[in-house]
């Protein structure tokens, strides 16, 4: 299997071998020999994705044993930015200046939409992540997630909260990252808007210490529902200390791991909210084909992977239907122009189209650890506004 390059000196490498032999199209891209495709990802730092560049790979192999896209391979260049803002940086500018990718496919960095969304708009390429993190990511021009977002993802918890759950008294317990303020409050005014209820208690500084004053506050504020979004064991195993077994807890995609299953004491009544479907239930819609990209690779099945897989199976459906030369402008037009895309792992049709911003995917599954394990519940897809 081939594996993506991490490093700009072994891509420019290749470039200086391969040069002589292909035509470009006067703007430094090659318009014969393989389609370049840029990649940003945490593979070390610490957000790491590692999982997330191999499967764009897995798919990309796949796309060229079966010959190509009109005859010219997929080449995936992915760069490992370390959560490091310089490196973010320099590595979209090599990417697209010395490189010549014609998009970015399967970005998974904490870092890269915030600080490069500037650069994908002046070069006009656009980025498909494969997981988008912070809120740069949906308010750009030129970059569309193929997930929902933490933010996006947090309106649905809490409607889930509220309305599937019927609880009038909903809590946040929450860690607010540098630089995503603004997301975290945006997503609340939007659950408000929408079921036109407030938060009963919040806590937005949560550590990583004891967290029994949060779960006391929590008990005194008489919270029926509790949004969580630290490490789970210390935090749970209090919860059950303070006789917490009423409460329904509800946990983001970060938490969503057969791990934290596990360290979730017997009694509590924990959820979690999913982006694409349960990664661990691979015959739902849309897993399919995700779990045999993974299982065939030997690539760790998480959630993360999905979106790698969804990011690129889409890049290549659009790329098909590019008529003539395919270049970073003809790849850029026809993401612009774009029809949607039914994708079954996620709850609505994925689209770029041209707006200034784009978070096309909206709303959750939800899952509920019991067991040891997280057990798929029967809801389907709760999108915000769209339920009851």
């Amino acid at each position: 299997m081939k594996h993506a390059r991490v490093t700009a000196a072994l891509a420019a490498a290749v470039l200086a071998g391969a040069s002589a032999a292909c035509s470009t199209d006067g703007g430094g891209e090659a318009t014969t020999g393989p389609i370049k495709v840029g990649s940003i990802n945490g593979v070390t730092g610490l957000f790491q994705t590692p999982e997330v560049p191999k499967a764009v790979q897995a798919v990309f192999d796949e796309v060229n044993e079966a010959g190509g896209v009109n005859g010219r391979e997929l080449e995936l260049i992915s760069v490992d930015d370390a959560m490091n803002p310089q490196r973010s940086t320099e590595a979209a500018l090599d990417l697209i200046q010395t490189e010549g990718v014609v998009a970015l496919v399967g970005s998974s960095s904490a870092v890269d939409c915030g600080l490069n969304r500037g650069t994908y708009s002046k070069h006009e390429i656009v980025s498909i992540p494969a997981v988008g993190v912070d809120p740069a990511c949906f308010t750009s021009p030129n970059i569309a997630p193929v997930n929902p977002g933490p933010f996006g993802l947090l309106t649905a918890m809490l409607y889930y909260a509220s309305e599937e759950l019927g609880h009038d008294r909903v809590c946040i317990d929450y860690t607010v990252l540098p630089g995503s303020g603004g997301g975290v409050d945006a997503a609340i005014q939007k659950w408000s808007e929408l079921t036109g209820k407030e938060l009963a208690h919040q806590e937005l500084s949560v550590g990583e210490g004891d967290p029994t004053k949060y779960l006391v506050a929590d008990k005194n504020a008489g919270c029926q529902a509790v949004l969580y979004n630290g490490p789970v064991g210390p935090y749970f195993a209090q919860a059950k200390t303070q006789g917490m077994e009423d409460v329904d807890f509800v946990v983001g995609a970060n938490s969503y791991t057969d791990a934290n299953a596990q360290a979730i004491p017997p009694g509590l009544n924990v959820y979690a909210g999913t982006e694409w479907q349960p990664y661990t239930d691979a015959t739902l819609p849309g897993n399919e084909r995700w779990s045999k990209i993974i299982e065939e690779n030997e690539i760790q099945r998480t959630a993360f992977s999905q979106g790698a897989v969804m990011s690129a199976d889409i890049f290549v459906e659009v790329l098909r239907t590019i008529e003539g030369d395919i270049t970073r402008s003809s790849v850029t037009e026809a993401f612009k122009s774009m029809e949607p895309i039914e994708y079954p792992m996620v709850g609505t049709p994925w689209v770029f189209g041209p707006g200034e911003a784009h978070n096309p995917v909206k709303g959750s599954r939800f899952v509920k650890a019991g067991g040891g394990a997280w057990q798929v519940l029967p809801e389907g897809f709760i999108v915000p506004g769209e339920q009851n």
